[in-house]
């Protein structure tokens, strides 16, 4: 029952996880899901999704997402996640090594 309370306080993680693993083909390595879709890992809920080979510095500040997400349930995706990708991308728009 508390496996079930927990999917459900992170519902909205989860769900996104799960239809990134379903669109990416994302396949499972144990501690998290492989997609050669993407260049970058992500932690959503109970899914950990990489794109390329993990280093264990990544795989452990992915684990360290998935503790914010039990944290925080539902306001995850917006306290965390959406300042995650902003930042991604403003790094990769306006930082970018010649």
């Amino acid at each position: 029952m508390k496996k079930v309370l927990m999917y459900l306080w992170q519902l909205p993680q989860n769900l996104l996880g799960l239809l990134i693993i379903l669109f990416t083909f994302a396949t499972n390595h144990g501690e998290y899901w492989y997609t050669p879709y993407f260049t970058f890992g992500v932690s959503l809920g109970d899914y950990v999704i990489f794109g390329r080979e993990k280093y264990l510095t990544a795989l452990k500040h992915e684990q360290g997402h998935q503790v914010q997400s039990r944290s925080l349930g539902w306001l995850y995706l917006l306290l965390i996640g959406l300042p995650s990708i902003t930042g991604n991308i403003w790094d990769r728009l306006f930082h970018t090594s010649w």
